[in-house]
């Protein structure tokens, strides 16, 4: 980009000015006059004058031929050296649109790197947020279960494992369950910290993630509450098979087959 810029200014600076690629429209003045008439150009006015003797003639029409090719081998030069200029122009435009596609291509590559860093840093602090709990809820009932529940059978001459437990272990499990809560506290933190240096549609990609996920856990709740129903349709249905009677015609129309066994 900062190549770009320098030769956008010098190509600038140099185009300022076409004056000199600019064609003469004035007409040109005779550069000679013949013999017979013995006549002369002058330099300063370009204006026909008769020459003294056909010496000073022919000196003159050397210098004409000797200015005109001068011109000429000038607006040459000029000419190519604007062509060479074209041509580096292309090529600066050539190499700024490769550079653009990379930069793309680049860019594509980095918004991808980014979302793939968003997924894996949510599901590793989803996983220690699940570790963090269980291994809370693991040791709250292993507490429960190897000091609370021997106190509570064993009562009497036993109450004294109750005040040893009161003044020891029960301040040491306050302390761990307190550390535990301030570590994830701490991820928490660290989680918010995380998401707020990602860029917007990344955080739009996430919100659109978890609406999609309540709405399968929806579906999915709407899906198991018709399979009930439809189970009890099918239970009614087989008490209905069970319940029928054996002689259908009999029970709908029963006078008429009263007379009929008559």
């Amino acid at each position: 980009m900062y190549e770009y810029c320098f030769l956008t200014k010098n190509l600038q600076i140099f185009f300022k000015d076409y004056r000199k690629w600019e064609q003469n429209t004035r007409a040109k003045p005779l550069l000679w006059a013949t013999p017979h008439h013995k006549t002369g150009i002058s330099s300063n006015t370009g204006e026909i004058r008769p020459c003294p003797t056909g010496k000073s003639g022919i000196s003159v029409f050397m210098n004409s031929f000797v200015i005109s090719d001068q011109v000429t081998s000038k607006t040459k030069y000029n000419i190519k050296e604007l062509m060479l200029l074209i041509k580096s122009r292309k090529e600066a435009i050539k190499d700024l649109e490769e550079l653009c596609e990379q930069l793309q291509e680049r860019n594509l590559q980095m918004a991808r790197s980014i979302m793939d860093t968003d997924r894996s840093s949510f599901a590793r602090t989803n996983e220690l947020l699940i570790q963090t709990e269980q291994k809370r809820v693991s040791e709250i009932a292993l507490f429960c279960s190897s000091m609370i529940m021997p106190l509570c059978t064993q009562r009497g001459p036993n109450v004294w494992v109750s005040t040893f437990f009161v003044d020891m272990e029960f301040p040491v499990k306050g302390l761990q369950i307190a550390d535990m809560e301030r570590k994830l506290d701490r991820l928490k933190e660290m989680e918010q910290k995380h998401a707020s240096h990602f860029p917007s549609i990344v955080k739009l990609m996430a919100s659109q993630n978890d609406t999609m996920r309540e709405e399968i856990h929806k579906q999915k709740r709407l899906v198991m509450e018709m399979e009930r129903k439809n189970e009890e349709l099918r239970k009614c249905i087989r008490e209905l098979q069970l319940s029928r009677p054996k002689n259908l015609r009999r029970e709908i129309f029963p006078d008429v087959f009263l007379k009929s066994d008559k």
